[in-house]
């Protein structure tokens, strides 16, 4: 059990922290199943907006693919052991 102040601080199998899926096991399973779900939900809204519109060029979809799929894929990413 750990104490602050003098009150016992809850314990949890998991939580989220800068949009990192921490767990108390040793596995990251968690949090890459997580940051593969949040890019392919950011790469689903974008269908009917952007992939599916023939005057927007490639380069301009390219160019928002990785400015909002990567990032919300990668974010962070870079922490984790």
């Amino acid at each position: 059990m750990i104490m602050a102040d003098a009150v016992a601080l809850k314990s949890v199998d998991h939580f989220s922290y800068l949009g990192s899926l921490l767990s108390n096991t040793v596995s990251t399973d968690t949090d890459i199943t997580s940051r593969l779900a949040k890019a392919s939900s950011a790469f689903g809204k974008l269908q009917r907006r952007l992939w599916g519109e023939h005057y927007i060029s490639l380069k301009t979809k390219v160019a928002v693919y990785r400015a909002v799929v990567l990032t919300s894929l990668l974010y962070g990413s870079d922490t984790v052991l």
